[in-house]
């Protein structure tokens, strides 16, 4: 549904080049992170797509921004979060399929700063 708003809304667009150009900060939670991806395939696991066509009468988008060359697979193991199973079971798709990922616990960051990039 994100993707889809960003898309709607032209959001994505202008977002991606402020990225690019360095222009602005970038931070998100759950679905924040998974949208900066090249593909939001697997997450469906997750978040129902159907959702989209359901409440705008159009298909889900299923590309990412495309700004990180991996995906973002948030809520590993976080106790009591009710998603931490189902993206438990995308990331070990993701590993079996050999897809680029990493993982986000809960209270968990991604940093990228230039060249520099971690998770505390």
């Amino acid at each position: 549904m994100l993707r889809y708003a960003l898309a709607r809304s032209g959001a994505d667009i202008a977002l991606t080049a402020l990225i690019r150009r360095d222009a602005v900060v970038y931070a998100g939670y759950s679905a924040g992170p998974c949208v900066l991806a090249p593909s939001l395939r697997g997450l469906e696991r997750c978040d129902d797509p159907q959702v989209v066509p359901a409440t705008y009468g159009e298909p889900a988008i299923w590309d990412g921004l495309g700004i990180l060359d991996y995906a973002v697979v948030p809520h590993i193991d976080s106790d009591g979060h009710p998603e931490s199973q189902a993206l438990g079971v995308v990331a070990a798709t993701y590993d079996a399929d050999g897809v680029a990922h990493r993982t986000l616990r809960d209270g968990q960051a991604l940093i990228i700063n230039g060249e520099d990039t971690h998770i505390c």
